[in-house]
């Protein structure tokens, strides 16, 4: 079976809140191209984890506080695709 992103694909909105003040977070790009090998920003690793899963699929997003200046990593599920 075939996933997408619904946040890549622009299917549903991020309507994540910050667990520090509760400030709707705002998206900075999939984790994955962060740490691509020519890569302009740090490494992924520096981020904290809002989410966390035993067993997931779907794709991770790089999120950020504009109030708190926080980045996190934000797991977004995949939706079977049609």
């Amino acid at each position: 079976m075939t996933y997408i992103c619904p946040l890549c694909n622009g299917l549903a909105p991020l309507t994540a809140s910050c667990p520090d003040c509760g400030t709707i977070l705002e998206h900075a790009g999939r984790k994955q191209d962060y740490a691509g090998p020519y890569s302009p920003y740090g490494s992924a690793d520096q981020y904290t984890s809002v989410i966390s899963a035993f067993h997931w699929t779907g794709c991770e997003h790089v999120v950020q506080c504009p109030h708190c200046h926080e980045a996190y990593i934000y797991h977004v599920n995949a939706w079977p695709a049609p």
